[in-house]
């Protein structure tokens, strides 16, 4: 079965409408001026350094509201709050183990 021309114009267009607006959707930082209350808060979380609280947030509303975490923060931000968190590295046994 042979497609018209126009058929297949027509179809050219639409797939690269949806590629340009699936490559248009990349992170943008929203807290410049956050456009909707959830974007409020979660501009306040990362303003408070509350790293964990604004991921927390994001994962539990993500069915509803679709955020992304680094929308949020900068990478600075989030390179600085990583380095401040503390190392939880197991200690080995011998170390624990105070035995003589």
């Amino acid at each position: 079965m042979k497609t018209s021309k126009k058929a297949c114009c027509i179809s050219l267009v639409v797939a690269a409408m949806a590629a340009g607006v699936a490559t248009g959707a990349h992170a943008e930082f929203r807290c410049k001026a956050p456009p909707t209350p959830e974007d409020k808060r979660a501009c306040e979380l990362a303003k408070a350094a509350r790293p964990d609280e604004l991921r927390h947030f994001i994962q539990r509303t993500s069915s509803i509201y679709g955020l992304y975490f680094y929308d949020y923060v900068t990478q600075t931000d989030a390179d600085r709050w990583y380095a401040a968190r503390p190392t939880h590295e197991a200690q080995s046994v011998a170390a624990v183990d105070h035995r003589d």
